[in-house]
């Protein structure tokens, strides 16, 4: 793998959600208790020896910038290679999709870097995977570019697979789901994406993949582990409560490709003497006096006496005062949520609780 390198896109104009992204980019937003969706895929490359990596961002990063910092929590505060963060290239929202925009604006670091290869990634899966195989098979093959791909239904982007995996091109609907995972031979992506500066109002799909697609050599690699995509509020809710499960939990996080994330040293959660904790997720540094059921809470949460939260998450340093009830909510960081107020949701329909609001 040390002849491949990896870009990560930190927005997508695939997603829809909302209040989860009104002060922060896509990658940014918390996921786990603990971690961001970014740190899938960047513990993702770095477990799969890549240590040359590319954060490709648009608008909103600040959020981002300070949890990923230099890369050292992922192994990336390096002299040679390591992690960089490279901001928008162009103001003008208006002169293509999000992708192909951010892509263009890091042509200069491509062509800076020595590796012969390049992975493209979105940065709203949650998955543990190693690109590998993916790399092999890119290789093996002599493709020019490598798609990977799921069996699954949801929403998205759709691609037609012979039997000997070569895509033959994009489908209006079927069971094989781009992923938003690709692997590129660098020197060809550059002359594209040089080309389409010069053509401008490109998109990423129906101009860049199934040009591609046409005029060059694409293959597709299947992924058959854990793997799902986050693009509104409702896939939100729906993949944090899917850790309630021990095969996902398993599947994530126990393995010796360890999800790495910024390390913060906080103390023990305190379960005071009315804390009611089942099916919990319970980060470090909260203080529960109230009742917790199948829910996610992150640090510094706190959860005061006679409350209830059920079927929610509630992000770093909320408070969920005395009385309160809470069902199929998403709660953002730094909330305040007053005595006895009640607010409850359903799964298709989580209610949710913008950063830094009092309610």
């Amino acid at each position: 793998m040390i002849d491949t390198m990896g870009v990560i896109l930190t927005s997508n104009a695939d997603t829809d959600l909302g209040e989860l992204t009104r002060l922060r980019s896509v990658a940014a937003i918390p996921f786990g208790g603990r971690y961001r969706l970014v740190d899938f895929v960047l513990s993702n490359l770095v477990n799969s020896g890549i240590v040359n990596v590319g954060v490709a961002t648009e608008y909103n990063y600040q959020s981002l910038l300070d949890h990923i910092g230099s890369g050292k929590p992922w192994g990336l505060a390096r002299k040679q290679f390591g992690l960089r963060f490279l901001p928008p290239f162009s103001a003008n929202s208006n002169e293509t999709d999000e992708r192909i925009k951010m892509l263009t604006g890091v042509i200069h670091y491509l062509k800076r870097s020595p590796q012969r290869y390049v992975i493209v990634a979105d940065c709203n899966n949650v998955c543990n995977m190693r690109f590998d195989d993916v790399v092999a098979l890119h290789v093996d093959s002599g493709a020019d570019l490598t798609v990977v791909y799921q069996q699954s239904r949801d929403k998205g982007v759709y691609i037609d697979v012979d039997e000997g995996g070569n895509v033959k091109g994009i489908a209006d609907k079927g069971d094989n789901r781009l992923v938003g995972y690709y692997v590129f031979t660098k020197d060809l992506l550059v002359n594209v994406l040089e080309r389409y500066q010069n053509i401008g109002q490109k998109r990423f799909y129906n101009d860049l993949i199934a040009g591609y697609i046409r005029r060059h050599k694409v293959v597709g690699y299947r992924f058959d582990g854990y793997l799902s995509t986050i693009t509104d509020t409702t896939g939100y809710f729906r993949v944090s409560m899917d850790l309630m499960d021990s095969n996902v939990r398993k599947d994530l996080f126990i393995s010796d490709n360890r999800i790495l994330t910024k390390v913060k040293d906080m103390v023990p959660t305190h379960y005071m003497d009315n804390a009611e904790v089942s099916s919990g997720f319970i980060a470090d540094g909260c203080v529960i006096d109230g009742k917790v059921e199948n829910s996610i809470l992150f640090r510094g949460v706190t959860v005061e006496k006679g409350a209830v939260v059920k079927d929610c998450i509630v992000m770093q340093n909320t408070v969920i005062s005395q009385n309160v009830r809470l069902g199929a909510c998403i709660v953002d960081k730094d909330c305040v949520i007053l005595k006895g107020k009640e607010l409850v949701g359903q799964p298709n329909y989580p209610v949710v609780v913008g950063k830094r609001r009092t309610i």
